[in-house]
């Protein structure tokens, strides 16, 4: 079971009025009481439901869309694929009888992506406090993730349309506990405890992968070098 959260500080605030980010919707719905994990990723799901319904408009905003930066989107957006830069929230299923084990419900921060396929860090093989310090670094510019955070995902495996979260979302979105970690042994699926994969990535935490984060739009191949003076 999970409970409730309590109030965060958070690093990026919309400047709508009236604006609910995925997290304080879905915390509001949870009253403070204590819910299965199964309860958040499905209201998650209907949440995202709510989101962009016309598929034949969505598709030309989509191509159009000239979003260059990560800070200009101000709302959630349904996506059909990725583009490097961005964070986002979708289910997956895995189609590899090698990997120890999975996450269903992945949160990623994409580094590339091409047309079938793209590679990320899943921000669930963190521990939550530790997401938030790479949360922070990622609006800094600067990309610094354990390398067992980073996978490959096929396209064609990804369940749906996935949840393109807005910079204001996501200091809130990586608190939400989604993750689903499962094990496949011959078609069937064992659950893994979230505790023990963040102990295997503690085992290597330092090494890691670092750079430069950069952004690309939609609809337009222009990148936008996101890194700071330092």
């Amino acid at each position: 079971m999970a409970t409730g959260f309590g109030t965060i500080q958070r690093n990026t605030v919309s400047t709508q009025a009236g604006y609910q980010t995925l997290f304080e919707k879905i915390n509001a719905k949870a009253q403070g009481q204590k819910k299965t994990l199964t309860w958040y990723r499905n209201a998650v799901k209907s949440e995202a439901s709510s989101y962009r319904k016309n598929f034949d408009k969505y598709i030309l905003n989509e191509k159009s869309d000239k979003i260059g930066a990560v800070e200009d989107q101000d709302s959630n957006e349904l996506r059909r694929y990725t583009v490097q830069g961005h964070l986002y929230m979708f289910e997956y299923g895995a189609r590899s009888k090698y990997l120890p084990y999975y996450d269903r419900f992945p949160l990623v921060y994409v580094i590339k992506s091409e047309k079938n396929q793209f590679w990320g860090a899943n921000l669930h093989y963190l521990k939550p406090k530790k997401r938030l310090i790479a949360t922070s670094k990622l609006m800094q510019g600067k990309i610094d993730f354990p390398k067992s955070c980073f996978h490959k995902y096929i396209q064609q495996h990804v369940e749906g349309l996935m949840i393109d979260l807005a910079a204001t979302e996501w200091d809130t979105a990586i608190l939400l506990p989604t993750e689903d970690f499962v094990k496949d042994v011959n078609g069937l699926q064992f659950p893994i405890q979230k505790e023990d994969v963040w102990s295997d990535t503690d085992e290597s935490f330092y090494d890691k992968i670092r750079g430069q984060r950069l952004v690309k739009g939609y609809g337009t191949q222009q990148s936008v070098n996101m890194a700071l003076n330092s």
